[in-house]
């Protein structure tokens, strides 16, 4: 087995070490002697439930806008389909080899980035 050695360290040392101890101890007692403010829970309630009520509010106009826009273009769709079944077909045909390009450009790009 190995020999121990214990290090004593000399009166200076201490007297440092315990100034530096006697500091953090004041500065946490001084820390501790700040008062919190902590906000009324009515406070707290009050502003969930307003928050709530805009949210809702938000919610239900992006509802109606959605299908606002939703009706709109199923009409369309079902307007060019009766009036104009060769019109349908095309467009039907652009949008899915321009959802394909956009799909493979956008899966290159992030690739390319990486």
């Amino acid at each position: 087995m190995k020999k121990q050695r214990v290090i004593s360290l000399d009166e200076q040392q201490n007297k440092k070490d315990l100034k530096v101890i006697h500091e953090l101890q004041q500065g946490l007692e001084k820390v501790d002697a700040f008062s919190v403010y902590a906000p009324d829970l009515q406070w707290f309630e009050q502003m969930v439930l307003v928050e709530q009520q805009r949210i809702k509010k938000r919610f239900v106009k992006d509802l109606s806008t959605f299908i606002f826009v939703a009706v709109f273009i199923l009409s369309g769709i079902m307007i060019s389909l009766y009036h104009m079944p060769t019109l349908f077909i095309g467009l039907q045909i652009a949008a899915t080899i321009f959802i394909g390009v956009y799909t493979v450009v956008r899966y290159v790009k992030k690739v390319n980035y990486e």
